[in-house]
C-alpha cells in the first residue's frame, strides 16, 4: 500500500463516507473535478465553484493506488453562480437518472459542455480546426429544454411499479411527471399504472405524426395479460418478448415527419430523441454534404433512411446512394421509406465490413454511428475511399475526438464543426463535423 501523502488520505475513508469538497472544472461524463488530500475526485450532482458534502462511491482500501475516486454530492454548502432550482425534483440528489445537470442554468450547461468538448478535442490532438470556435448551440425554439424528449424508457420492478432507475442502481423509483418528456408521454400517466407480471421495462414514444406508442418489454411477458388502460387513449400498444414484437394495437411502428417526407420507424427502433433533432440535423447535413449532381454517396449507419433521403435529392435521379445499416428491420424500413427514390439502394451489413469490401470510391459520405463512434479503422477506410467530403454526425464527443484525430493523420481536415444541445439537462452533446481533404 502506497504511503505517498499525495495519493493516500491521512485518515481512513470508506465507501459512503462524507467528504467536504471544493469543486473545480468539468470533466467528461457529466462530472466535475475536486481534490481530497491530493487525490482527484470526480463528483456528480454539483457545479463549478461549489463547496459540497459528497458521498464517496469507491472503496479506497481496495483502490489504494487508484489515480482518482468517484463521489456524489448530497448537500451544497456553498452554491456556485450556475446553480438554479432543479427542473425535475425526482432526478435530484439520490434520485432517478436522466437529468444530471437539471440543477444548472441552461446557458451554463451549454457553456460547460462546450468546455468539455473543446478539452476532448485538444487531448485527442485535433489541430485542423480552431477548437475555441466549438460552442454548443440550443435546438431551434428550445427555450427551457422541457417537454423535448420524444422517447423515454421506464423501468418496472417486481411488483409492477413503473418508474426509473437512479444512476448505477437497479432500484426502481418514482419519476414524477418527468418534465423533460413530451406531453404525449406524460399524458400516458405510466407511473400510476401497475404493469402485468413479467414486464421489465416500457418504451414510450411521442412521434411527430400519429398517436403515441407504448411497448411493454419482458422476455417472458404474456401479451394476453396486458389490459390497456383508458389513460393511454388511442396510443398504439405492443409487447416485445424474447420471441419478438407482438402488436396489440397498431402495427408496431411509429411515423415521423421531416419536411415533406414521412418515415416509418419501428416502435422500438432508433430515432433522434429530441423533438427538433431530426429536422435540425437534416438541415445541417443538407447544407454541408453537397453531393454532386449525378454523383455517388454512402449513408453509413443509415437507420431508416433519414440522411439517405437528403443525399438522394442532391445526387438526383442519375446519381446513386447506398444506405448501410446493421439492423435488419431498420434497413427494411429504409427501403420502404425511400421506395420512391430509384437512385437509393439499401444494404444490411456491418458498416466496417461493408466499407472494407468496397473496391471503388465514392464522392461523399455521411455517417451517424452509435456512441462508440466510427472507430479508427473505418476512418482510415473512408479517408481512402471518399473523394470529396465526409459529414460525421456524432452523439459522443470523446469518440468523435478520437476519430477526427485519426482522419487528420490520414490527410483530411475539419472545415466545419457544429455542436447542439439535443439532450437538455444532461451532459450529452450531438454534433456535425464536415471533413475535406487537406
Amino acid at each position: 500500500m502506497s504511503t505517498d501523502p499525495r495519493r493516500m488520505p491521512s485518515t481512513p475513508t470508506v465507501p459512503g463516507r462524507l467528504l467536504t469538497l471544493t469543486v473545480g472544472p468539468p470533466a467528461a461524463g457529466g462530472t466535475f473535478v475536486a481534490r481530497h488530500e491530493g487525490r482527484v475526485v470526480f463528483v456528480r450532482g454539483t457545479a463549478p465553484g461549489e463547496t459540497v458534502t459528497a458521498r464517496l462511491l469507491d472503496d479506497p482500501e481496495k483502490q489504494a493506488d487508484a489515480r482518482f475516486w468517484r463521489a456524489e454530492a448530497i448537500d451544497v454548502l456553498e452554491a456556485g453562480v450556475d446553480r438554479v432550482p432543479t427542473v425535475w425534483e425526482e432526478a435530484s440528489v439520490d434520485g432517478v437518472g436522466g437529468a444530471e445537470w437539471a440543477h444548472i442554468a441552461l446557458p451554463a450547461q451549454r457553456r460547460i459542455a462546450s468546455e468539455v468538448m473543446q478539452e476532448l478535442l485538444r487531448r485527442a490532438g485535433v489541430t485542423s480546426y480552431p477548437i475555441e470556435d466549438v460552442q454548443v448551440e440550443p435546438a431551434p425554439h428550445d427555450i427551457d429544454g422541457l417537454s423535448s424528449r420524444t422517447r423515454v424508457r421506464f423501468a418496472v420492478d417486481g411488483h409492477g411499479r413503473v418508474g426509473m432507475r437512479p444512476w448505477r442502481s437497479h432500484e426502481v423509483r418514482d419519476a414524477g411527471e418527468n418534465p423533460l418528456a413530451a406531453a404525449a408521454i406524460r399524458d400516458l400517466r405510466l407511473g400510476e399504472w401497475t404493469a402485468p407480471e413479467g414486464t421489465e421495462a416500457i418504451d414510450a414514444v411521442a412521434p411527430s405524426a400519429g398517436p403515441a406508442s407504448v411497448v411493454l418489454i419482458g422476455r417472458e411477458l404474456d401479451p394476453a395479460a396486458v389490459e390497456i388502460p383508458e389513460s393511454w387513449g388511442d396510443a398504439d400498444v405492443a409487447v416485445r418478448t424474447g420471441r419478438g414484437l407482438v402488436p396489440l394495437r397498431g402495427d408496431g411502428t411509429v411515423h415521423e415527419r421531416v419536411g415533406e417526407r414521412m418515415f416509418t420507424v419501428s416502435a422500438t427502433g432508433f430515432w433522434q430523441g429530441h423533438r427538433r433533432a431530426a429536422e435540425l440535423l437534416t438541415e445541417v447535413v443538407e447544407t454541408t454534404l453537397r453531393a454532386p449532381r449525378g454523383g455517388t454517396a454512402w449513408d453509413l449507419y443509415g437507420g431508416v433512411g433519414l440522411f439517405a433521403a437528403t443525399a438522394a435529392e442532391q445526387v438526383g435521379p442519375d446519381g446513386a446512394v447506398i444506405t448501410i445499416e446493421g439492423n435488419r428491420r431498420a434497413s427494411q424500413l429504409a427501403g420502404e421509406n425511400l421506395e420512391d427514390l430509384a437512385q437509393v439502394s439499401t444494404a444490411t451489413a456491418d458498416v466496417v465490413d461493408w466499407v472494407r469490401a468496397r473496391h471503388g470510391g465514392v464522392d461523399v459520405a455521411v455517417l451517424d454511428p452509435p456512441r462508440t463512434g466510427a472507430g479508427v479503422e473505418l476512418m482510415g477506410l473512408l479517408a481512402r475511399a471518399v473523394r470529396q467530403r465526409i459529414v460525421y454526425v456524432s452523439c459522443e464527443p470523446s469518440t468523435l475526438a478520437r476519430d477526427l484525430a485519426a482522419i487528420e493523420k490520414a490527410g483530411w481536415k475539419i472545415v466545419d464543426l457544429r455542436a447542439f444541445d439535443l439532450f437538455p439537462h444532461t451532459h450529452h452533446v450531438e454534433s456535425v463535423t464536415v471533413l475535406e481533404r487537406a
